[in-house]
């Protein structure tokens, strides 16, 4: 637990309240990353809480969702919190439907007489715990405002009123001003019922071989491109494929930027330097990105 706390760099309070569980959520959103490096050499979903903790603490590493959020409960449960893992079901908005349960799995936190939901993977989740109340505008850090809608006792809809749409520019360099009335956007549905990662071992792992992108191509995947993301203090960062690109929220506006990268030592370089990942298995990894991006030029030329 010590080495859990010295690698997300917390050095708070411990004590069991609002105040821990919401720097908790904030230095482990910012320093441990989502990827999918692991899945581009090999690797498989963890479902053991502590096997994802050694190889963030000794690998420097960070993980899929499922992975990030057992981690993030096991810490918790250690530190005192009645904390459990909660089942997701995905919104798909191409579809109109949500994915089957397991494909997000979310931290409920009791604290006193309120119940807390917390998530360190989902991009688009509240840079701060949210009280579970029925339709309540819950506005974090940078301004984002969610809520939840009841749907029965234990089963509830988690929704984010957006910046901007899905269909926005997601890799042009803009200034996104919010829209003067938007809609409020289901992001996933959850049950409150506790779990255990290792409940949800071949659902989890039949999801992330196989969940595709609007595009209908498989985003955890060996034929897939690099894809990364961080929460920073005013926003997030990310890097899909050869293009970094850092979102920072403003006075309403979201600010975004864009860098492409040219060279495959150049993407290790950023790999590194924004994410903090030097993965185990480097020449594999850029061995794979050289043959997609191979593949690329050669389709674009056909």
């Amino acid at each position: 637990m010590e080495a859990y706390l010295k690698t997300i760099g917390y050095e708070g309070r411990r004590d069991v309240t609002p105040n821990t569980l919401k720097a908790l959520q904030a230095a482990h959103a910012r320093t441990i990353p989502l990827e999918n490096l692991g899945f581009m050499c090999g690797e498989k979903v963890l479902h053991c809480p502590l096997a994802v903790c050694r190889r963030i603490v000794l690998g420097g590493r960070g993980g899929a969702s499922p992975e990030l959020n057992g981690a993030f409960c096991w810490l918790l449960q250690q530190l005192g919190f009645q904390a459990h893992l909660v089942a997701c079901e995905l919104y798909d908005h191409q579809s109109g439907s949500f994915l089957p349960e397991g494909s997000h799995i979310a931290v409920l936190v009791a604290l006193g007489r309120k119940r807390y939901l917390t998530d360190v993977s989902c991009p688009t989740f509240s840079k701060e715990p949210m009280v579970i109340v029925p339709h309540k505008v819950q506005t974090d850090a940078v301004g984002s405002r969610h809520r939840f809608r009841r749907h029965d006792e234990m089963t509830w809809s988690f929704q984010k009123m957006f910046y901007t749409g899905f269909e926005g520019p997601l890799f042009e360099d803009c200034d996104v001003a919010p829209d003067p009335n938007p809609p409020w956007t289901t992001v996933y549905r959850l049950s409150l019922f506790p779990c255990v990662l290792e409940d949800f071992k071949h659902l989890t792992t039949v999801f992330y071989q196989n969940v595709k992108s609007p595009k209908g191509v498989k985003l955890f995947s060996s034929q897939k491109e690099p894809l990364i993301m961080r929460h920073t203090v005013r926003g997030k960062k990310f890097l899909l494929g050869k293009r970094f690109c850092t979102v920072v929220y403003k006075e309403g506006v979201a600010r975004k930027t864009v860098t492409d990268i040219d060279t495959s030592e150049e993407l290790a370089d950023v790999i590194w330097r924004e994410f903090g990942i030097r993965m185990f298995d480097e020449k594999q990894l850029m061995a794979k990105i050289d043959l997609l991006f191979e593949r690329k030029v050669r389709r674009s030329s056909i």
